[in-house]
């Protein structure tokens, strides 16, 4: 049980529910994942098992989100699961939602939201604003690759697409939007419809996993560390060095264009682990006893 597993996270539950679910189906405790889901959100979450935990770093690909923003409300959440906290009567047409989204293409500085994971002083964010406590959050940068304006439910209720780096708050994107448009906004739908090339159509219910399970077909639905892994580039190496690279020896290596670039180690049997090119050589990072 060494790879990864991309499930269909339901809706109302948080992502660590999910993982707590699978250890016990499982009957495992080396599981992790990538990329947070809020309670709100469905879609695809990236669940590494065993070996694969130690892949977690390296699995930073874009994330594409379908969800819907109300204008005209603020929620202290920045969802619909949130309490009200104002209201206004100024609400955006779609020609006027057009001409602001260029604002966010390209490397995009935004404030996570207060009910989020993100760490202030060491504690988690959400716990402070559970508390009433005053806190504030630090900025950060994230890229956003696209972000289109796709339909309308109703005059307040408007559909998004958006292909983002890791990282980034689509709840943040929907607040920001608003008060750039001189109204309020919060998020009432929200689902992650991509990672990197992995699509709805490689995905599984959680409840459809859980049948594999205990009939012992979960393996076909399985994909492989180096799978997963496959936009670093790799380097094929023979049984000698593979075997000095996993007593955590470097060997020699010359490719100008792949210096400090992480790199898939591998033999013709078997993927041994990542490497970093550092002046001329190959650098162990992570070996994965597979």
């Amino acid at each position: 049980m060494d790879g990864w597993i991309f499930i269909d996270k339901p809706k109302n539950i948080t992502s660590f529910q999910v993982i707590r679910r699978l250890k016990k189906i499982l009957n495992l405790k080396k599981i992790g994942h990538s990329g947070t889901l809020d309670p709100l959100a469905t879609g695809i979450l990236a669940i590494a098992i065993g070996e694969a935990t130690k892949s977690i770093h390296y699995f930073n690909q874009n994330k594409t989100y379908h969800f819907n923003v109300v204008f005209g409300e603020l929620k202290d959440t920045d969802d619909i699961t949130g309490k009200t906290m104002e209201y206004t009567d100024q609400i955006p047409t779609k020609d006027q939602i057009n001409r602001c989204l260029k604002a966010f293409i390209g490397e995009h500085v935004q404030v996570p939201p207060k009910y989020s994971a993100v760490k202030v002083n060491g504690k988690r964010a959400y716990k402070l604003a559970r508390k009433k406590q005053s806190f504030e959050i630090l900025p950060k940068t994230v890229f956003i690759k696209s972000l289109e304006c796709i339909g309308s439910k109703n005059r307040y209720e408007y559909s998004f697409m958006l292909e983002c780096s890791s990282g980034t708050y689509v709840r943040s994107i929907a607040r920001d939007l608003g008060n750039l448009l001189g109204s309020l906004a919060y998020v009432s739908k929200l689902r992650r419809v991509k990672i990197g090339k992995i699509e709805e159509k490689d995905i599984i219910l959680l409840d459809k996993f859980e049948e594999l399970v205990h009939i012992g077909d979960h393996f076909e639905v399985m994909h492989s560390i180096r799978d997963v892994l496959d936009d670093i580039p790799a380097v094929l190496i023979d049984q000698e060095l593979s075997l000095k690279f996993r007593n955590g020896l470097s060997f020699e290596y010359c490719n100008k264009k792949s210096e400090n670039d992480y790199l898939l180690i591998e033999t013709e049997k078997k993927f041994v682990g990542i490497g970093k090119a550092v002046e001329g050589k190959i650098k162990p990072v992570r070996v994965f006893n597979l």
